[in-house]
């Protein structure tokens, strides 16, 4: 049986990349000129080619600026969920606000997309720092799934493996061992530093080994080659947004072409949970 892969896409503007995190503040985001809907018109033809659906994790900001762009990712069958953003210099979190926003924009996605809405994405600094109350307030709220960004170069004794507490799932993006350290497998940096080949390799081993799908993640960004050049955090962080920009498109349509991608809910909420759990009662039976 052909196992089918899941795909993530962070619904970004060029000015919401991490190469520009720290020199602009979600408060400058309304005062330069967005190119979203430009980026994500092209994601959507590309996935639309290859009879890729995919889940878009969306920031509130988005949500409040963009709604016809977010409706129109709904009606073509991809799946929209929530973005916490959390500013990379954030030392103490306010865990009510946290609480209200992830009530009110997921009301209101819902409400753009006339769908109901059950996923959640923070980063591993938010996610790390809260997990004591954050998944008790995710299941309150009518979540059922987190999915935590920017994992990769950690060690392997910090990486969070996918869990299952009381019904509500997190899945973690999809890693490979390199020495102590997992990196991702499918994200918007290391896709364009590797040969595609190489990429490729990963994907398929890892679904030999594990027998389960790939869960990856990329940035809407990435497929915006036309962006103003502005500056960066770091001349590193600038040299790393830009490299192989031009060729995302190309990578991206060898990758689905070679693989199936679906949403996250379809995949692991609807096939691989309920054969997880076949399993487990197959298993009782037979002990």
């Amino acid at each position: 049986m052909t196992i089918i892969n899941a795909l993530t896409i962070n619904v970004e503007d060029y000015f919401q990349a991490p190469a520009f995190q720290y020199s602009i503040k979600e408060s400058d985001w309304g005062l330069l000129s967005p190119r979203i809907e430009y980026a994500v018109d092209k994601v959507l033809l590309l996935l639309s080619d290859h009879h890729v659906t995919a889940t878009f994790f969306v920031y509130g900001w988005t949500i409040n600026h963009f709604p016809l762009m977010l409706k129109r990712i709904a009606e073509q069958g991809h799946e929209l969920a929530y973005r916490h953003y959390c500013p990379p210099d954030t030392k103490h979190f306010n865990q009510r606000k946290i609480i209200e926003d992830l009530n009110r924009y997921k009301d209101q996605l819902s409400q753009i997309t006339s769908r109901c809405v059950v996923g959640y994405r923070s980063d591993i600094k938010l996610r790390s720092a809260t997990l004591p109350w954050l998944e008790d307030e995710l299941v309150l709220a009518g979540y059922e799934y987190s999915s935590a960004n920017g994992l990769s170069q950690v060690n392997e004794s910090e990486s969070i493996n996918n869990v299952v507490i009381d019904n509500f799932q997190h899945f973690n993006v999809s890693t490979h061992k390199v020495l102590t350290k997992q990196y991702e497998i499918i994200n918007t940096n290391n896709i364009r530093l590797r040969k595609y080949e190489s990429s490729r390799k990963l994907v398929t081993r890892f679904i030999e080994e594990t027998k389960t799908p790939v869960l990856g993640c990329i940035s809407t960004w990435v497929m915006d080659n036309l962006q103003p050049n502005i500056r960066a955090d770091s001349v590193f962080k600038k040299w790393l947004h830009g490299y192989h920009i031009r060729e995302s498109p190309l990578i991206l349509h060898q990758l689905f072409s070679e693989y199936g991608w679906q949403t996250v809910s379809d995949i692991y909420l609807r096939k691989v949970l309920p054969l997880n759990s076949i399993k487990k009662r197959k298993g009782r039976c037979v002990s």
